[in-house]
């Protein structure tokens, strides 16, 4: 696996490439519910604040260090996987 910023992965998604294969290990990805595709340009965006602990804010800057990635994209990420893990427990208790 190589490494690729945020933004530039983005660009080859728009542009059409098939990034999965080459940029994630399909042997700890984990599948959630599907969103479309959109480029952050194209959502709405709302800026809000949130305190966050010390502890926990030198947790996502070492996950950001380790991913090569924002501080922003980690809590973006880690969100996005805690939504996916809450429909799909709804899903399965329905």
């Amino acid at each position: 696996m190589s490494n690729i910023s945020t933004d530039e992965l983005e660009q080859r998604i728009e542009a059409g490439e098939e990034v999965v294969d080459r940029y994630f290990d399909p042997t700890t990805t984990r599948i959630g519910t599907p969103h479309p595709m959109t480029s952050r340009r194209q959502q709405d965006v709302v800026t809000t604040n949130l305190d966050i602990p010390n502890p926990m804010l030198g947790e996502l800057d070492q996950m950001a260090s380790e991913l090569n990635i924002s501080r922003q994209a980690v809590i973006k990420m880690v969100l996005r996987r805690a939504l996916d893990e809450h429909y799909l427990t709804k899903k399965s208790i329905s």
